[in-house]
């Protein structure tokens, strides 16, 4: 019988009482006699349900059951705070496999956001302060979140290598290099402004849980093969080895790749596997990062 975590115990209480607390938000507009509530009043119901799906998804990450998810924001959506008295217990455990995997995509896309800033930045060369900033440290926060995970599920040298690999290479700086070179001027700019623009706070409050958890900033980076500025870095420097294209040429390739090819159905597929022999078509051009932080 799998009962909650100390983590996933704090979570749980966070998705609760905010359910709860939208919940106290709605009933005194209600009494107020609003007919819908003011402006302000949504906007705060609009900051709970974003930091509560913040919660959800890093709980499920962790391991708590949906069972546990939909009870607890159930229960503050009806009115009921959070009890330390309600047990928690369920039969049912999520997969590893299927923890490791989502945790996976998770640093996937991580690497891609180091993809972003170091390809942008080459094609820019000077960025406004703020926003660059603010890239940065919402790029840290999550990249501080991840290593939380990774030390709740307590990764092995082997999954860590299974998360960090891409399409069956660990040279993951190259692999996200090769596909940030084909991103359109445009394209980079919209997605390093998705993360520049940000809501910093919205993004740190499920790092504070976890900090309050016990995680210190010692078990993260043990999770971590490499910082959030290393990681950008190492982008940067496979980026470097690309040949450069102008903006048409991207552009073309990017129309042809989208294109399904005739000869398609008789190409071999790659190997998706993390520990499979066979590695894509792209030159290394950073060192071998193995497992050491």
């Amino acid at each position: 019988m799998q009962t909650p975590t100390r983590l996933q115990t704090l979570l749980l209480k966070g998705i609760q009482n905010l359910a709860h607390d939208t919940w106290i938000k709605t009933s005194h507009s209600v009494a107020a006699g609003h007919a819908t509530p003011p402006p302000e009043v949504v906007e705060h119901i609009a900051m709970n349900h974003r930091s509560l799906t913040e919660l959800e998804d890093l709980a499920s990450l962790v391991g708590c059951p949906h069972s546990w998810l939909n009870y607890a924001r159930k229960a503050g959506e009806r009115g009921e705070p959070w009890s330390p008295e309600r047990p928690f217990q369920s039969p049912d455990k999520a997969p590893r496999l299927a923890l490791i995997a989502a945790l996976g995509e998770k640093i996937h896309s991580l690497q891609d956001t180091a993809g972003v800033l170091a390809a942008h930045t080459l094609r820019q060369h000077t960025l406004d302060s703020d926003e660059q900033a603010n890239f940065g440290a919402v790029m840290g926060v999550r990249w501080q979140r991840l290593g939380a995970v990774a030390h709740e599920l307590g990764l092995t040298d082997r999954e860590r290598d299974q998360v960090w690999s891409r399409h069956g290479s660990r040279h993951w700086a190259n692999v996200v290099a090769q596909e940030c070179s084909r991103h359109s001027d445009e394209e980079l700019s919209n997605r390093f402004n998705a993360v520049a623009h940000a809501n910093f706070s919205m993004e740190a409050t499920p790092l504070m849980v976890m900090l309050q958890s016990g995680t210190s900033l010692e078990h993260i980076t043990t999770q971590m093969p490499h910082s959030a500025e290393k990681m950008v870095e190492l982008v940067d420097v496979a980026l470097d080895a690309i040949p450069r294209e102008p903006e048409a040429a991207r552009l073309n390739e990017a129309v042809a790749a989208a294109t399904p090819s005739e000869h398609a159905a008789t190409e071999p597929p790659h190997n998706e596997s993390a520990w499979g022999g066979t590695e894509p078509e792209v030159i290394a051009r950073v060192a071998d990062y193995g497992t050491d932080p």
